[in-house]
């Protein structure tokens, strides 16, 4: 069912309910001030029977003397003496206009089981309830009767009353419904058509958004957002696959061209083949770290745990740098660490991002650069920072450092495909860290990654390429 048809059939049920609500209040405050009149009646109804037996005043005495009426005891009601068919008034209500109620048809002859019952008048539109009482020692009966004029125009304003309230509130219920159908309906329509449209292939299509602060103006955002991110995240895959592709061709181009060329007999001499072997297991080497990280990035991104357990990140840098000074004894590498720094987390994954830091710095300065690395407690985090006094980058190309496939400039590139500080700044936000870089043209590069702290040791060690020998060596990872 539709929501319009729910807030139809909703706003009917309402009216429904509202009509009989108003119904029986009409017909409960008619009740009352019915009983209201009947009480009254009752209540004079023995002083009316006294009343039947009295003298009028200006009938003259003789015998023994009955009571003398006072109509001003009765001004409220109709009273009448009938007597052989014979109506003899003797007091009429203000403002009925000299109306007489009609007999009822049934007549009461005991006060206890009195018979009220509502009557019109012989002229006019008035209603009263009368009651009819038998006088059986007077062989006549009297009538009493009390005028509805004060209930039937409380019941007309009421009435009236209730119409008019009634009419509002259709209104505001006919104001809300389109209100509630221009801001609610109408843009979850509109949803409902750009998604058929982008179903289609119109992929540019989009919400106009609705009024700030509303339900439908924030799903109109959102679906809009869902959109934007759908649609880069799509470029972001192209972009990726292509840059993937580019790095790959390089190496795939290298090997199909060797082995066109043995297929063809041009590598005749062993040094020629020699060489071939030794350029294809280049290109293999490349394209299998290429494939590697590709797989480490493609693990980070779908969030798969990795081991938590106690490391020493001092012991880790220690021996990425070792490995450093070992391999290019002449770069000006200067080490400050504590003796122990220890982390949670996954020691190769930390290794990984030590490693990608160091050879970055090594890679893309010159041999007189000064590059330095130092590990460090900052309140609950332990800090690896790697900084370099090479040519760092501009406000522009430092923006995009982490991207993928990017480098800053390719003729400072010596090597790699531009994921080095992906895989950090992904194997960082497994671990719950942060990593921040700073780059300047004039000064260098510094790039900071922490971790959760898990306790460490202050005695710190510096180091520098000629206590290379003190260190324990290890194979560098030459990402």
């Amino acid at each position: 069912m539709k929501l319009r048809v729910r807030l139809l059939s909703a706003t009917m049920v309402f009216i429904v309910v509202a009509t009989l609500l108003g119904l029986m209040l009409v017909h409960s405050v008619r009740a009352s001030e019915i009983r209201q009149v009947d009480q009254q009646l009752e209540t004079f109804l023995p002083a009316s029977r006294i009343a039947g037996n009295a003298k009028p005043p200006t009938q003259p005495s003789s015998g023994s003397t009955p009571p003398v009426f006072n109509a001003n005891h009765y001004s409220a009601l109709y009273l009448a003496i009938i007597t052989n068919g014979t109506r003899r008034v003797l007091s009429t209500p203000l403002g009925t206009k000299h109306a007489a109620p009609d007999l009822p048809t049934k007549n009461t002859t005991s006060l206890r089981h009195a018979t009220i019952v509502t009557v019109r008048s012989t002229t006019g539109s008035l209603s009263w309830r009368a009651i009819r009482v038998t006088l059986p020692h007077a062989h006549s009966e009297i009538l009493v009767a009390v005028p509805l004029n004060q209930v039937n125009a409380t019941m007309r304003f009421l009435q009236l009353s209730l119409l008019l309230t009634g009419v509002i509130i259709l209104a505001v219920l006919t104001a809300t419904g389109i209100w509630i159908t221009r801001l609610g309906l109408r843009p979850i329509a509109e949803v409902t058509e750009v998604a058929e449209a982008i179903v289609e292939g119109d992929r540019t299509r989009r919400v106009a958004g609705g009024q700030q602060g509303t339900e439908a103006g924030k799903l109109a955002r959102a679906f809009n957002m869902m959109l934007d991110e759908q649609q880069d995240l799509e470029s972001h895959l192209r972009q990726f696959v292509a840059d993937a592709s580019h790095e790959l061709r390089t190496p795939v181009s290298v090997i199909l061209g060797i082995t066109e060329l043995w297929r063809r007999g041009e590598l005749r001499s062993g040094v020629q083949r020699d060489e071939a072997i030794h350029r294809i297991g280049a290109s293999g080497a490349q394209m299998g770290r290429l494939v590697e990280d590709l797989l480490l990035l493609a693990r980070l991104d779908e969030g798969r745990p990795l081991d938590n357990v106690q490391v020493d990140l001092g012991r880790v840098i220690r021996d990425v740098v070792a490995d450093v000074v070992t391999t290019d004894p002449t770069r000006n590498v200067v080490l400050d660490a504590p003796s122990s720094a220890i982390v949670k987390g996954d020691e190769a994954s930390l290794r990984q991002v030590a490693v990608n830091l160091v050879s970055n710095a090594i890679r893309h300065t010159s041999n007189d650069a000064r590059v330095t690395v130092r590990v460090f407690e900052r309140g609950d985090n332990v800090v690896l920072e790697v900084k370099d006094s090479g040519p760092g980058m501009t406000p522009e190309d430092a923006a995009r450092a982490f991207d993928r496939f990017w480098q800053a400039d390719p003729s400072r590139s010596r090597a790699g495909a531009g994921l080095g500080l992906a895989i950090v700044r992904g194997i960082v936000d497994a671990h719950q860290g942060a990593v921040t870089f700073a780059s300047d043209v004039a000064t260098g590069t510094r790039v900071s990654v922490s971790f959760p702290r898990r306790g460490s040791d202050r005695r710190a060690l510096s180091v520098t390429n000629r206590d290379s020998a003190d260190l324990p060596s290890g194979a560098l990872d030459r990402n």
